[in-house]
């Protein structure tokens, strides 16, 4: 028990895997690409977004949980991991994964900097309620996910290039599902949690 515990280390930066570097290194410029695009869109959507708050906190008024709201906060959590996922069974992952990768860090930052343009910097709690559950678990598992689908994609364009020739067939162990089961669990746990914490916080500001 001893010898595993004096195993458990410090990961250092020169021992993170250099795909790991390059997709959030693409995520973070999809974030930066997100803010300043947001900043030239601010005066072209500030009435778009003052019209859908006020549904927004219409529906957040509303003590029924529609079918819709779960299809759709669903649909928002699981969409990027599980294309990055299914990706990692095709050879045209290696340029589509970090495309994604770097469109959903620009679509979390154009969306939250949009929101903040409109609403002020007295909403920063309105916008952490908002988007909070949403980034400490949509982003961490699409950057799990891309990981190991990059790697199994690239394994699989190296094999389509050569023909099978010298390269070793791709096998998917039971760690590539491990982990995609272990971020439908997290990702299910950010959905309840967002679909029960948010129309609260949105409820109290609107009041």
């Amino acid at each position: 028990m001893f010898a595993k515990a004096r195993r458990i280390r410090a990961v250092s930066w020169e021992e993170l895997p250099l795909s790991m570097l390059l997709l959030a290194a693409l995520l973070a410029t999809g974030i930066v690409c997100g803010y300043l695009f947001a900043g030239n869109c601010a005066a072209e959507t500030g009435e778009e977004l003052g019209r859908y708050f006020e549904g927004y906190f219409l529906l957040a008024s509303q003590d029924d949980l529609s079918a819709a709201a779960v299809l759709r906060t669903l649909v928002c959590f699981f969409r990027a991991p599980l294309l990055v996922f299914l990706l990692g069974f095709a050879s045209i992952g290696v340029l589509l994964i970090p495309l994604l990768c770097a469109f959903e860090g620009f679509l979390f930052s154009f969306s939250l900097f949009c929101f903040a343009s409109t609403l002020g910097r007295e909403s920063f709690l309105l916008l952490l309620a908002l988007f909070a559950v949403r980034m400490l678990f949509v982003l961490p598992c699409t950057l799990i996910l891309s990981v190991q689908a990059l790697d199994k994609a690239r394994s699989l364009a190296l094999f389509s290039i050569g023909n099978g020739k010298r390269v070793r067939p791709v096998s998917y162990g039971t760690d590539y599902w491990y982990r995609f089961g272990i971020c439908c669990v997290c990702l299910l746990i950010g959905s309840v949690l967002e679909l029960w914490l948010v129309p609260q916080f949105l409820a109290l500001a609107a009041s």
